[in-house]
């Protein structure tokens, strides 16, 4: 009987626990007190596109990379969460923008554990490139765009901060 228990628990759990292949719910209720001003906005962009660009620079000379250098794109990479945190409190978005903030919470270890191991083993340079780059490339940049544009949208400040998030030459041949 505690078997059939368990079991039905277990499997409970991991129904609940498995990804949903329904769309994400359109943001219902947001707090107008905790929502970026545009500065605020901006500046998360702004400093995340230099998380970006440091974390490509990395990733495109990662073979040569030192483990210093992971190190410091480690520390950049480090900085995006948070500015995601920023934009994530933005109302009125789209389910679009939504799932994007979900999906770039879900890929971000990825990435930090991946630059992480270089900095404790320069030998694995190549392999954590690889898996961060398809990451990068299949993930994470291209829901970037989407947060990036209707936050910048969202403000009316399209024309003062990028909103198409750059791509490391690796991305022209990583296969999603």
């Amino acid at each position: 009987m505690k078997f059939l228990v368990l079991s039905s628990v277990l499997a409970a759990s991991a129904v609940l626990a498995a990804p949903s292949s329904f769309p994400a719910p359109r943001q219902v209720v947001c707090d107008q007190s905790r929502q970026p001003s545009a500065e605020e906005a901006t500046g998360a962009i702004r400093d995340w596109l230099a998380d970006v660009n440091t974390v490509n620079a990395f990733v495109d000379n990662a073979a040569q990379a030192s483990s210093s250098q992971a190190a410091h794109a480690l520390q950049f990479a480090k900085k995006e969460p948070n500015d995601l945190k920023v934009l994530s409190r933005i109302c009125g978005v789209s389910d679009a923008y939504t799932r994007a903030v979900q999906d770039l919470g879900q890929v971000f270890g990825g990435v930090l554990t991946n630059l992480q191991s270089v900095v404790d083993d320069r030998s694995a340079a190549t392999r954590a490139a690889t898996t961060i780059n398809r990451i990068r490339c299949c993930n994470a940049l291209p829901v970037l765009d989407v947060l990036w544009r209707e936050a910048a949208e969202s403000y009316g400040v399209t024309g003062e901060v990028q909103t198409s998030v750059p791509r490391p030459g690796a991305c022209a041949v990583v296969k999603c």
